[in-house]
């Protein structure tokens, strides 16, 4: 018996790590900016060993748990000869997973031994079946972000909450207490946790009168540990509560009154995410099947009888710890915008995969025995099969919902990065000396970031910039071609000036979306070739720290009040600048007793996309600047001026208020 018991184990956590590690390379596609974020902070903690956070201070705040655990499976992954990235991120995630259903097999286990008369032995199978089988669950498990460590620490801090109040043992006290920390660790989300089991253990108390001194003492002990645990993370808090409170702070709901009316928006919406009959749930492609909710009918109907028993028998422990639990784990989202938001909330799997797995052993315990007698009525003897049947149910359209219709979004080539993904490899896999340049994302943008800084024999970075506003080229006859890889999903300027620019410049690969549009191009200037367009007014202004005004674009005549002044700029780098300059472009009244400022426009150049510390010797920038002239300027010439400062005070041209490089007249 005990060997079929271990046996059927096995193959339930078998089951749970097939569903999470089957195509585990392809499903999700791409590779998200939060994950690649967390992959950043493991690769930089495996391999540098002076980087040890205690809180990720990047994306507005993450718990390190999870980097740590991912910098464990890089660490691995590469001795058996794979490289880091998604994959390896995302079996991390399945391995959490994995942990999650054992955590509910066993918390479910001292439920059924906390109460006999009500639960039967059939009840850690049905729960862990549930959460294995759960669509909600099963995404989380395969996607590389922190949120997938809570359930598993919420399943086991149920199962040792219960096993120390029953065995009296220490070891499970200071076990419960690993568990509360990590949660601390592991996620925003999961902050919840240690309140809730202080709760816990206050209705163990209260039920329990002839324990009450064993649990007192327990519960001190697994609070101190827990304290000592979290210290370092408590002093980080201490020190730097804004950055700590950041993302929470971010996303939390207004104050007031509409805080007031959004809570309960937001509790109504978390109510209807386990409604399969009603679309209300996350829309976020990213998250879920747009709309579905988070059970799917066959899981729905177990979980809400287990609602309903617990409600019923609110009175005994155990139904009120999983409804306390399930409440609790919701309360981040219910708090916080965008609800349903299913990966801020996904601890409540846990609790509702033992509600469920209530529900479901109530058919199965109903259906096979009454009294201790066996029941033979025909229509309760199928009450254990309709629990079965369910379950299995359950499964199946969990498993269709997720690899056949959630898979087959064209929606995740966006959601999950897949383009950035794409050309951040290819990019990597090129030459070291090839020439690159990239727009309109930044080279730290971390999809991109991990490609080289994973790879450092791969081409590293390239020259990224954002062609809606500024564009670099090698003003000099090219010994060697140059690729500019244009997003132009998002940059829909540089098709429009490259063939200006480069004539001869042709299309060499073309990357389109999963809807057979065009993602990105290729464009290839080729050896030899010189740059076409030349300035509207072609004047050269030398400005300082080797750069010079080659000329400039601009309306220079009919332009009306109210509309806006395009003004582009022709940079010549004759060396690399020493300081980080901000561009300024004002347009000037001359009458009236001196220069006064009408309109104008301060910025990086590039609107920070290619500040001046990265301009290369040899280089032409185009460097535009929209100025909004105000409705009532009057008519008139007015003089524009361009100039560069510092922070710290430096100006080029060092005299005066700017460069004077032309007119423009308003009508």
């Amino acid at each position: 018996m005990v060997r079929n018991g271990w046996l059927g184990f096995f193959i339930l956590v078998a089951a749970a790590l097939l569903l999470r590690l089957w195509r585990i390379d392809a499903i999700p596609p791409g590779f998200h900016f939060d994950e690649s974020f967390e992959g950043l902070e493991a690769w930089r903690i495996a391999n540098d060993p002076t980087y040890r956070p205690i809180f990720l201070t990047g994306n507005f705040g993450v718990a390190p748990a999870n980097a740590y655990a991912n910098a464990i499976m890089f660490s691995l992954w590469t001795w058996v000869g794979g490289e880091p990235g998604p994959t390896a991120m995302r079996v991390t995630a399945a391995l959490f997973g994995a942990l999650g259903v054992v955590g509910t097999w066993l918390a479910a286990d001292e439920l059924r031994r906390l109460h006999p008369d009500r639960l039967t032995a059939a009840l850690p199978w049905l729960a862990a079946g549930l959460l294995a089988t759960m669509r909600w669950h099963i995404h989380f498990s395969r996607m590389g972000i922190e949120p997938i460590l809570v359930p598993p620490a919420a399943a086991a801090a149920v199962w040792l909450l219960l096993r120390a109040r029953r065995t009296q043992s220490w070891s499970a006290y200071i076990g419960l207490s690993v568990v509360l920390a990590f949660s601390i660790y592991a996620y925003q989300g999961g902050w919840v946790l240690p309140p809730l089991m202080a709760l816990a253990w206050g209705i163990l108390w209260q039920w329990d009168r002839e324990r009450r001194r064993p649990l007192a003492l327990g519960g001190g002990l697994a609070a101190a540990v827990v304290l000592l645990l979290t210290l370092p993370l408590l002093l980080f808090a201490i020190g730097q509560p804004q950055l700590f409170l950041l993302r929470p702070e971010q996303v939390a709901v207004g104050a007031g009154a509409a805080t007031r009316q959004g809570i309960a928006e937001n509790a109504v919406a978390y109510l209807l995410m386990f409604v399969p009959l009603v679309e209300a749930g996350d829309l976020d492609p990213r998250r879920n099947l747009p709309g579905l909710a988070a059970l799917n009918l066959w899981q729905a109907i177990p979980f809400w009888l287990g609602i309903a028993l617990a409600l019923w028998r609110i009175r005994q422990p155990g139904y009120r710890i999983l409804l306390l639990l399930l409440a609790g784990l919701l309360l981040p989202g219910v708090v916080s915008e965008y609800a349903p938001h299913y990966h801020r909330v996904l601890g409540a799997a846990a609790p509702a995969a033992l509600l469920g797995g209530v529900g479901l052993d109530w058919l199965w315990r109903w259906g096979a025995r009454t009294n201790g007698r066996p029941v033979h009525r025909a229509p309760r003897r199928l009450l254990p099969w309709l629990s079965a049947a369910l379950l299995a149910l359950g499964a199946i359209v969990s498993v269709r919902d997720y690899f056949v219709r959630w898979a087959a979004l064209p929606d995740l080539f966006y959601a999950f990065d897949v383009g950035l993904w794409t050309l951040a490899q290819q990019i990597a896999a090129q030459p070291a000396d090839a020439v690159i340049y990239l727009t309109p994302r930044s080279a730290d943008h971390p999809t991109l970031a991990f490609a080289w800084e994973t790879q450092p024999g791969g081409h590293g970075p390239p020259v990224t910039f954002d062609g809606r506003h500024i564009f670099p080229l090698n003003a000099d006859d090219l010994a060697r071609p140059e690729q500019y890889i244009v997003i132009e999903e998002e940059d829909f300027r540089t098709r429009l000036l490259l063939p200006e620019l480069f004539p001869e410049a042709v299309v060499t690969r073309t990357l389109l979306d999963w809807q057979g549009r065009v993602y990105a191009n290729t464009y290839v200037r080729p050896t030899g070739s010189m740059p076409q367009r030349q300035p509207m007014v072609a004047a050269t202004f030398e400005i300082g720290d080797g750069v010079a005004l080659a000329g400039y674009d601009a309306q220079l005549a009919q332009l009306e009040a109210g509309q806006m002044l395009y003004v582009q700029l022709y940079w010549e780098v004759r060396a690399a600048p020493v300081q980080n300059w901000t561009v300024f472009v004002h347009l000037l009244d001359e009458d009236g007793g001196g220069p006064n400022l009408v309109a104008g426009v301060d910025s990086l150049p590039g609107a920070g996309s290619l500040p001046t510390t990265r301009w290369q010797a040899g280089w032409r920038i185009l460097d535009e600047y929209q100025l909004l002239l105000p409705n009532d300027l009057p008519d008139g010439n007015y003089a524009l001026s361009i100039g560069l400062y510092t922070a710290d005070g430096a100006r080029l041209p060092a005299e005066g208020i700017g460069l004077r490089i032309g007119e423009v007249h308003i009508e």
